[in-house]
Order: structure tokens, then C-alpha cells, then sequence
């Protein structure tokens, strides 16, 4: 299936739906409704400032918020196409869908919590986090310096709640779980002679037990870690041998479950689990996106697109997902399917 899929990729140019395996009685096909923002020219190694670094459904469904390349976040409403200024942020990006609550670091270093709602902020703290995440119930919020440190603050109470110390700098991600249980950290290291490595670092924070390790073996770069909704699985996007891919494995076993290389890009910018966890998304900087089922271990659906690929999201009814590109757009694909 792998061979077949690297062909029909290679054969084809422009946009590229290519239907994989059914899923039950019914197909996933995705269909490219519409875009937001004007496509530009890619200049070379440098990101326009409109690239959607990051991208999420707001808790409805009906507008995507993206945090852009020059710090601007800025929401779309998908029925009206109109676009709103929210805020600006440094380095942090996180959003609460049961809360509709944006978390972001201001110019001041004030982490700041956002209620989309009533446009109310409130000042977590202070500081210079690189890396920060929310949980998606909007409870906790995971934060670190790039550091071997890593604040967990509650966010009802506005307090920290306690500090975890990691074996090597957290530079390669942060990640908390939906339920605000678990924080996973993605350290990377340098050595002469070894090169890179990145080591998974995974506590429970309600257990308050010492973290668990998985060690990825050499994987020269990761953009991010993620959970599963339920935090039964960890994925990462990785890169051996100047290869893209992703590594998804089982928490609390630490089994993988999709171990996916050599792809044609150099890097797996954008990778998001698809709703309940049964499905995992990458998208590399060749344009070319994958939807693969988690349990079968099998490609649902390739697609390719005329530019890279930053960042990925999907709605939380399954009817739409959303990509952010290279060139400055951010595409509207419709899921045919019961996603």
C-alpha cells in the first residue's frame, strides 16, 4: 500500500484526493470546499508572515483561529469568511475547546488566558516560556523556559500547582492531556559523534509518580508531541536521515503502533489526532498530507497540495479539516465520510 501510495503521489500534480481503503460501508474522500487569506509566493527557506503556524477549531465549529508566523492570532468565520484580530503572541499558542479559552504570551512576557466569549483576560504569569500547553478541558496549563523545567499551573486558582524537572531541555515540545492528567515533554539532545536524539518524558501529574521515558533512538528533528483524547497514545512528527515521518505509540505500554519514514520532505511540520484517536494526520513540507488508521495501521486517504504543509486541524464534528500552507492560505477540506 505504501508503494502504491508513493506512486500515485509522484504521478500526480495539483491537488491529489487519493482514496486508500474504505472505512466500513462508506469512504473517506476529501473535498476542497474553500480557503482563507490571499496565496503568495513562498520566499525560499524564509515563512511569510501570514503562515498559519498553528490552526484549531474554535469549540462550535464555526470559525478557525490560527496564531500566524508573525505573532498575530486572528479567528475566520467559516460561514461569513470574515476575519477578526484577537490578539498577538510570543511563542505560546494553546486553545480550550470546553472553555473557549485562548492561551497565549503577550509582548509584556504576561502568560495571559483569553475567554473568547467575553474577550476577558486574565494573567496566568510571568515569564519567558518557549513552550506551553493547555488541556483541553481548560483546567490546567503546562509551561517551560526551553529548560530542564517544566510549571504546571492550575488555572482556576491561578496558582502553580507544582514543578517537574526533565532529564534533558525541553525543545522539541510540551504537550498536557485533554483531561489535564498527563504532561508529556519532547527533549532533544546534540552530541559529537551521536547526533540528535529525542527522549519522551511523560508524568502523571494526579498520580504524582516520576516520569516514564521513551527513548525515540535517533531521530534528528520533532515539531511537537501530542495526546490522544482519551491519553491512551503519544505521537510526534520525527525525522531519520533527513526523511519525514511520525511515531505513535502506546502510552503506558510504550508499544508503537505507526512507525512511518521516508517520506520525500525533509520535515512532518504539522501532525494532529483526528478526533476520538483513531486516526492520526500528517502534513510535510512537499504538500503532501496523510490520514492513517491507528488500529489497522493502514493510509485512509493521500493528498498533495501545491505547497508545504504548517499546520493541521479538524473539526470536533468530523465534517471538516483544516490546512494551513506555505504560501500564506489556510484550505477548508469537507470529510465525506462519518469522521
Amino acid at each position: 500500500m505504501k508503494r502504491f501510495r508513493l506512486l500515485l503521489l509522484l504521478v500526480c500534480t495539483g491537488f491529489l484526493a487519493a482514496n486508500i481503503c474504505a472505512e466500513q460501508n462508506g469512504t473517506i474522500i476529501p473535498h476542497l470546499s474553500f480557503h482563507f487569506g490571499v496565496s503568495l509566493q513562498p520566499p525560499g527557506d524564509r515563512m511569510l508572515p501570514r503562515v498559519a503556524r498553528r490552526v484549531v477549531f474554535s469549540s462550535d465549529d464555526t470559525k478557525i483561529i490560527s496564531k500566524m508566523e508573525d505573532g498575530s492570532v486572528v479567528q475566520w468565520d467559516l460561514e461569513t469568511r470574515n476575519e477578526k484580530h484577537i490578539t498577538s503572541t510570543k511563542d505560546l499558542f494553546a486553545y480550550s475547546p470546553a472553555r473557549n479559552l485562548l492561551l497565549v504570551r503577550k509582548e509584556s512576557d504576561d502568560v495571559t488566558l483569553i475567554a473568547l466569549d467575553t474577550d476577558q483576560e486574565t494573567v496566568l504569569t510571568n515569564g519567558g516560556f518557549e513552550n506551553g500547553s493547555l488541556s483541553a478541558n481548560g483546567k490546567f496549563v503546562a509551561l517551560s523556559r526551553g529548560d530542564k523545567e517544566i510549571e504546571i499551573w492550575e488555572v482556576d486558582q491561578q496558582r502553580l500547582l507544582k514543578r517537574l524537572t526533565t532529564v534533558e531541555q525541553v525543545r522539541n515540545g510540551l504537550a498536557i492531556s485533554h483531561d489535564g492528567g498527563h504532561v508529556a515533554a519532547a527533549e532533544g539532545t546534540y552530541r559529537d559523534g551521536e547526533g540528535h536524539r529525542t527522549k519522551i518524558e511523560v508524568w502523571d501529574i494526579k498520580g504524582d509518580t516520576p516520569a516514564d521515558l521513551i527513548d525515540t533512538g535517533i531521530i534528528l528533528g520533532v515539531w511537537s508531541v501530542h495526546f490522544s483524547p482519551d491519553a491512551s497514545m503519544l505521537a510526534v512528527d520525527s525525522q531519520i536521515e533527513a526523511k519525514a515521518g511520525i511515531r505513535v505509540w502506546n502510552r503506558s505500554t510504550k508499544e508503537p503502533l505507526i512507525a512511518l519514514d521516508n517520506l520525500g520532505a525533509y520535515w512532518a511540520r504539522a501532525v494532529t489526532f483526528a478526533l476520538d484517536g483513531k486516526y492520526i494526520a500528517l502534513g510535510d513540507e512537499s504538500g503532501v498530507l496523510i490520514l492513517s488508521d491507528i488500529k489497522k495501521d493502514a493510509e485512509v486517504f493521500a493528498l498533495r497540495v501545491d505547497t508545504g504543509i504548517e499546520s493541521l486541524a479538524f473539526s470536533h464534528d468530523g465534517r471538516y479539516m483544516a490546512v494551513g500552507l506555505f504560501d500564506s492560505t489556510v484550505q477548508i477540506w469537507e470529510l465525506k465520510s462519518d469522521l
